[in-house]
């Protein structure tokens, strides 16, 4: 069988990966504007598609995902209690700390330049990267693990929990699974492989840990002790995180094999290092701020009791975001692309769709957590009711977040790491500096202050920078519609819970969906743009398409 040229192995395994098959909705919506406005539509120097499976996946996958970790963290509160799990916490946010510092930002290096490396077809400079970085963080995570049990009995004694130091025993391994995690589940979303990013982080590690604490529960619930409980959740988290990460590497070396068969790597890593020392904080920023409240915590002294109501709160606005991460998976190797083709024209339209689409997926799941804040933290359990400003002080923090969108990857993804590392200098002293003033006097609430409060200057921070370095504005009119709804939707579903405040938490939980109606029908009222039509049509379209294979 004769050798196969390099051209020919790329237009296979892109024709194999579906990376180029389709148009996302992205696409159309920037075809559809361009012709509207009596303009040319921009010649396609970058393929920016993907399969319509693959884009529905994202977005589902991120909500199964979700669903699935918030039901295995509601078992281990149910379980558990307050104030083991608020242990557990501490301990799984010392891990994903010190791993955020081994993976030392090769995450979001392999997406730019795996996203840059694949549109130029470069296979060999793709192929060193992914070995470079991949190694280079097992070798940095094992390092790390290592170094978190040598200081486990410290970390104890200042907390004066002795059972801290066999917890984090068991789950130092994660660390070097965290560390070459991001890099194989960066390197398939910079070459637009969302589906099996997707199915490995948000489908295969929260089914497999909620399956094993459920087994767990069943067959060992009656042997509890303080001891075998902290070994069934450490266990269940290393075999869930385990099992994601391979997947992962499966899916990539499956997926590039013959892209990089009978190929040297070339090593570009004078380069790689650059980017990844100034993109190093920004990776981590997102851990660092759960992170380094929940070390403020332990370092004040704080109950346990209130680190687990505190978490219990998180893992509730941790739903905000939730479609600003679905989204960002798609876009963010999209503006690596962009920028390196100086398709800016492009660029800046894509922008304000994906921060519109953004806003208005955030707002409905915003309000669903501050109005029932009460209503879902008491499905927990009593102990966890009190945790409700908490629940509202993190769900505003969480959507300040969301409604800034993708500043953060604007300036990342176009070579502004210098601004990146600035920007997470600054997120990390604001909340050791708000942590430092409010804890003491405040406990679990003063961390979560704190917190909004990082969140909201930063991200103004960075909406600043975007608007000034890249000219860019992530705001249309047609913002103000979903803003109006929410507002009106709150107000109606305000009224109706002070009727039925009496009542038990099951006719509330009846409202959610009221609320929900109630803003999905004021967007229909103020009526949907040109783009939304466009996006309407095009899931249409690929519905009745799936229906008919």
């Amino acid at each position: 069988m004769p050798e196969l040229s390099d051209d020919e192995i790329v237009r296979r395994v892109s024709s194999d990966l579906h990376i180029s098959e389709y148009d996302t909705i992205p696409m159309m919506v920037l075809k559809d504007l361009t012709s509207r406005q009596g303009d040319a539509v921009p010649v396609m120097q970058t393929e920016i598609s993907g399969a319509a499976g693959g884009a529905a996946i994202v977005g589902i996958g991120n909500i199964v995902g979700s669903v699935l970790k918030f039901c295995s963290n509601y078992l281990l509160q149910v379980g558990f209690g307050a104030s083991l799990y608020g242990l557990y916490s501490i301990a799984l946010a010392l891990v994903q700390l010190v791993a955020s510092l081994c993976n030392l930002g090769l995450g979001d290096t392999t997406i730019r330049y795996a996203a840059i490396y694949h549109s130029k077809q470069y296979v060999r400079t793709l192929y060193g990267l992914i070995i470079f970085c991949s190694g280079l963080a097992g070798i940095v995570g094992v390092v790390g693990a290592l170094g978190l049990v040598c200081l486990a009995p410290t970390l104890a004694a200042a907390k004066d929990e002795a059972a801290l130091v066999p917890l984090l025993g068991f789950m130092a391994p994660l660390i070097p699974l965290f560390s070459v995690q991001v890099v194989f589940f960066g390197s398939l979303q910079g070459l637009k492989l969302f589906k099996w990013r997707v199915i490995s982080e948000r489908i295969i590690i929260p089914v497999v840990l909620l399956v094993v604490i459920t087994v767990f529960f069943i067959f060992t619930s009656s042997l509890f002790t303080i001891a075998s409980a902290l070994f069934t959740i450490a266990s269940a988290t290393l075999i869930s995180v385990g099992l994601g990460t391979f997947a992962g590497s499966y899916w990539l070396y499956r997926s590039t094999s013959l892209l990089v068969r009978r190929k040297r790597p070339r090593f570009e890593i004078r380069e790689w290092v650059v980017f990844s020392g100034f993109n190093f904080l920004t990776s981590i920023t997102e851990v660092i701020l759960e992170a380094i409240d929940t070390l403020l915590l332990v370092v004040y002294a704080v109950a346990n009791s209130q680190v687990g109501q505190y978490h219990a709160a998180v893992k509730i606005s941790d739903f905000i975001a939730m479609p600003l991460f679905s989204l960002n998976t798609m876009f963010t190797p999209t503006i690596a692309e962009l920028h390196s083709k100086a398709e800016h024209v492009k660029l800046g339209i894509m922008y304000k769709v994906v921060n519109k689409w953004t806003i208005t997926l955030s707002l409905p799941i915003f309000l669903v957590a501050t109005l029932f804040s009460e209503t879902l933290l008491q499905l927990s359990g009593k102990s966890f009711v009190d945790a409700w400003p908490l629940l509202v002080i993190s769900a505003i923090g969480s959507m300040v977040n969301a409604a800034t969108g993708s500043v953060g990857y604007m300036l990342l993804m176009t070579g502004h790491q210098k601004w990146s590392f600035a920007n997470s200098i600054s997120s990390v002293l604001l909340n050791i500096i708000f942590g430092i003033l409010l804890i003491p006097h405040y406990g679990a609430m003063g961390a979560a202050i704190g917190t909004m409060i990082t969140l909201i200057l930063v991200n103004i921070a960075r909406y600043a920078q975007v608007r000034i370095l890249l000219k860019m504005n992530p705001y249309a009119r047609e913002v103000i519609k979903p803003f109006s709804a929410g507002i009106l939707a709150a107000a109606i579903t305000s009224c109706l819970l002070l009727l039925v405040r009496e009542m038990n938490v099951f006719v509330h939980l009846l409202l959610i969906p009221v609320c929900l109606g109630c803003y999905g029908g004021f967007l229909i009222l103020f009526k949907v743009g040109p783009e939304d039509k466009v996006v309407i049509e095009a899931l249409r379209k690929k519905i009745l398409r799936a229906k008919k294979r």
